[in-house]
């Protein structure tokens, strides 16, 4: 075991190595890696907005409900009928307690909602700041290039105008 957890040390190593001489590279996963997150909040925003959606249908209904055995309390009292009355209490206390646990639910997914709302422009933040990075080593990396080229190139430039000069200077020799 003592081989496999050296070589895997190694590897990391030489993965932490790579990345600090390739920042790109680093700044492309974590540009990729809050595209992913970015995606995953605003599923997850629409899957809580529909769940709240439902939940509100849901309430509905079962307010319908609630009163419809609150009519039937009054009419079960009405024809002094103490047993359906009884009955009829029970069922709505029953379907009260179930709205009360669904209104708690909404409450708890409108929080969520609100969390996941506040994420998305930081995680749009954070996404800026790491392109924008990302365009600036890009830039010096072509720029270190470039100069790293660029004396060759006036070396060949400078050969090239000395070899031009020559030919004039063996026309106007010959004329």
């Amino acid at each position: 075991m003592k081989f496999i957890e050296d070589i895997i040390r190694f590897l990391e190593t030489r993965l932490e190595e790579f990345l600090r001489a390739h920042p790109e590279i680093e700044l492309q996963a974590l540009d990729e890696q809050l595209r992913q997150q970015e995606e995953d909040t605003r599923r997850l925003r629409q899957e809580s907005l529909a769940q709240k959606q439902a939940l509100s249908e849901a309430l509905a209904k079962l307010g319908e409900e609630i009163k419809t055995w609150h009519f039937r309390i009054e009419k079960a009292e009405q024809a002094n009928r103490p047993d359906l009355a009884e009955g009829a209490r029970r069922r709505e206390a029953e379907l009260l307690q179930q709205g009360s646990r669904l209104f708690n639910q909404g409450k708890s997914l409108e929080e969520k909602i609100r969390q996941l709302e506040a994420l998305l422009p930081q995680i749009a933040q954070r996404r800026q700041e790491v392109q924008t990075k990302l365009q600036e080593v890009k830039a010096a990396q072509a720029k270190t290039a470039a100069e790293r080229v660029s004396p060759w190139e006036k070396l060949f430039e400078e050969d090239k105008l000395e070899e031009e000069f020559r030919r004039l200077e063996m026309r106007l020799a010959v004329d």
